[in-house]
């Protein structure tokens, strides 16, 4: 499911508001740097983070404490590294191309949370999100050069299952 551009409206752009200390957009990140929010947020929230990645190791955090693109040990699984969902890797979700960038959206509700890459759902797990209150992050490893172009963050109305 693609976001329609007149939803984009109601998104606050944070590529400017990160604590990493540089902004302008596209900012890249070296080994060991994370692009993240200087605010919390509380689900249902939507995320939109729009990045690449040169090789391996596109890695994001809010609803686990990272979710991982292009693993460098098994590049095609989706792997789910705490929160509600940790440990809970999918095989053949996580693969995107390189050096290109991608529109990863992020969908946490209560009850759970969706992933889609560029409109096509990779990830989903019910479980207990409404404790969660983390900002959001972008990040590599591994010698991977990640770069973002926008992290763009909306709340959902209260009530959004």
């Amino acid at each position: 499911m693609a976001v329609a551009a007149e939803t984009l409206a109601n998104f606050t752009e944070y590529i400017s508001q990160l604590t990493i200390g540089r902004e302008g957009s596209p900012l890249k990140l070296k080994r060991g740097e994370a692009a993240t929010t200087k605010v919390n947020f509380k689900p249902p929230v939507e995320i939109l983070i729009e990045a690449k990645t040169h090789t391996t190791n596109l890695r994001i955090g809010y609803a686990a404490k990272q979710v991982i693109f292009n693993w460098e040990h098994i590049g095609d699984e989706l792997r789910v590294d705490g929160g509600p969902a940790n440990g809970k890797h999918k095989s053949g979700a996580g693969a995107i191309p390189r050096d290109k960038y991608v529109l990863i959206r992020w969908v946490v509700t209560p009850k759970k949370q969706s992933i889609y890459v560029d409109g096509q759902l990779r990830y989903e797990h019910v479980g207990d999100y409404s404790q969660i209150d983390n900002p959001v992050s972008v990040f590599g490893a591994e010698g991977s050069e990640v770069t973002v172009k926008s992290i763009k963050i909306r709340p959902l109305p209260p009530g959004t299952e």
